[in-house]
């Protein structure tokens, strides 16, 4: 079920099951790894037939967009058109929802889309770090499912509401295992100075999710979506400038 949502890997039997969904999020850190897999997988193959470290760049950037179908970089640019309207809090619940494409959502997203190649550029050419593709969505969904599972969800979000039913200390408990164990990973392999790679995701991340909750009322899959786009954006910026 994670998979077939999270991801758009064919799967050759699945079913949904509305009682399961409660277990969905302990999954989600697998999903990280699958992702963070591919993104690795897909750079050093580039590498691998000496591709041009520009082609490596971009299609290393857009990978984890690809493999998730656009899923959260849609709730990025709903979040953002919304949050930059600087309207009342009723007109940007309703941009927030309006299925339409905003200027505010295509300027934030060429925005993101320069940081991410830029950064991506600098760790292929540094080389040493590469791993850290796999360990940051990882720690990405970990902290976003966390946050999803305990804060207010938005009265107009369903989908908040849907993942919260049934879950527990014991998934919250999970999740943060699930930050803490690739950040240490990150730290033996990359040295203390890795450490401010979780450290910057989750500490921006929780002033950019928490401001929109604020303006938004409440936590939704879109401001979920935005803050694993940003924390994503960030640990990817931190290990370029490592």
């Amino acid at each position: 079920m994670a998979i077939s949502m999270f991801t758009i890997i064919p799967l050759p039997k699945h079913e949904w099951n509305d009682a399961g969904a409660k277990h969905i999020l302990k999954f989600y850190p697998l999903i990280g790894l699958i992702v963070g897999g591919f993104w690795y997988g897909v750079c050093k193959l580039l590498v691998g037939i000496d591709a041009s470290i520009i082609l490596i760049s971009a299609l290393t950037m857009v990978t984890p967009f690809i493999i998730t179908g656009m899923l959260h970089l849609d709730g990025y640019m709903d979040v953002c058109d919304a949050m930059l309207s600087r309207r009342d809090k009723k007109e940007k619940i309703r941009i927030l929802k309006d299925p339409n494409t905003g200027a505010f959502s295509v300027i934030a997203l060429a925005m993101l889309f320069i940081v991410n190649f830029a950064s991506t550029y600098t760790v292929i050419d540094n080389g040493w770090n590469l791993i850290a593709l796999v360990l940051i969505p990882v720690i990405s969904r970990s902290f976003m499912g966390f946050l999803l599972l305990t804060k207010e969800s938005m009265p107009e979000s369903s989908l908040g509401s849907y993942f919260k039913k049934g879950t527990g200390i014991i998934d919250k408990i999970l999740l943060l295992i699930f930050i803490l164990i690739p950040s240490i990973v990150l730290i033996l392999i990359l040295g203390i100075e890795a450490l401010g790679v979780p450290l910057a995701m989750i500490g921006i991340t929780i002033i950019f999710v928490n401001n929109s909750c604020m303006e938004l009322g409440g936590m939704s899959g879109d401001i979920a979506g935005f803050g694993l786009v940003i924390a994503e954006s960030i640990g990817l910026l931190i290990v370029a400038l490592m």
